[in-house]
């Protein structure tokens, strides 16, 4: 986990140990199983005397406090990122689609006609010339 891993570096010793377990801490024994059915797992900071004393009591209290809006924060930016990105890969695959669409505007179809619209001329060119350059070699 990330906050495990972060705690490692040089400059984050100091900091209270974090840990992320899916069964609720010894602290909860005794709370109603209703209040713990309905998470995804607990987080447990362990908080010293040296992490209290003097003007880190502010800090180390306004960490904790807002640790639930950082943790919400970055959930709803990697869903609107992931949105994002799934909403580009339709968009591609909705141009693939319309691509290769029928084209049924007035043509009478045989067995030997083209039932697919054409590539554009740009498109049909820069094909050919790389065949013509896969041809060569």
């Amino acid at each position: 986990m990330e906050f495990v891993e972060a705690r490692r570096s040089a400059s984050l010793n100091n900091t209270p140990p974090c840990f992320w377990s899916p069964s609720p801490p010894p602290e909860l024994e005794g709370a109603p199983s209703q209040a713990l059915s309905a998470n995804a797992g607990f987080f447990t900071f362990v908080t010293s005397a040296h992490h209290v004393e003097g003007r880190k009591l502010d800090r180390t209290v306004w960490s904790l406090l807002t640790f639930h809006a950082y943790v919400s924060y970055h959930v709803k930016c990697s869903e609107g990122f992931m949105h994002t990105r799934m909403r580009r890969r339709v968009e591609s695959l909705i141009q693939a689609l319309d691509r290769a669409k029928f084209d049924s505007e007035g043509s009478n179809r045989t067995a030997q006609s083209e039932s697919f619209k054409r590539l554009s001329l740009a498109l049909q060119l820069n094909f050919l010339v790389l065949l013509e350059g896969r041809l060569k070699v």
